[in-house]
């Protein structure tokens, strides 16, 4: 697979935007992750989706409801974490050769705005009542560390297996 998602610059810079109040306190968390290969989607790329949910909410408790195909190619879950922050991810394998993302995108919403940053690509757009702002990536932000994320992942399958609503923590 193509470098991890979490030392893409475009996500070190929408950190900045969350840690610097760029658009206020953080209300929403939206992860969008599609990749060529084969395997089950949440054991193919939940590893990076829930650290790249880390770095974004900062480590919480969420309550989480998931749900997963027949064939497990694609599992999706809605989750609130701490401080009501809502969070969204979905992530697919799609059958095809070699392991490599074709679609990795990241929508911080906020109380005064939002960030969107394409985590395969060089851009990021920074929205507020001001208008919206192309922003240049910058450096790399901290390393999260991974933590454990067996208990997460069995959380998520869990509740999609089950149709009900699971807590746990990233």
């Amino acid at each position: 697979m193509s470098a991890p998602l979490t030392v893409h610059p475009g996500l070190a810079r929408a950190l900045v935007a969350i840690r610097g109040a760029e658009i206020g306190l953080l209300r929403a968390v939206a992860l969008d992750v599609v990749a060529t290969g084969e395997g089950d989607a949440l054991r193919v790329l939940g590893p990076e989706a829930i650290d790249v949910l880390r770095a974004a909410t900062g480590p919480t408790t969420v309550d989480l409801q998931a749900h997963s195909t027949v064939d497990g190619g694609s599992t999706t879950f809605l989750a609130r974490g701490g401080h009501g922050i809502a969070v969204s991810a979905h992530l697919s394998v799609v059958t095809g050769e070699g392991s490599d993302h074709l679609r990795a995108s990241l929508r911080l919403v906020g109380t005064h705005g939002s960030v969107l940053v394409d985590l395969l690509r060089p851009q990021l757009d920074v929205r507020t009542a001001a208008g919206t702002t192309h922003v240049p990536f910058g450096g790399h932000g901290a390393e999260i560390p991974l933590g454990e994320a067996t208990d997460i992942f069995a959380a998520i399958a869990e509740s999609a297996r089950s149709g009900r609503t699971v807590t746990t923590s990233w």
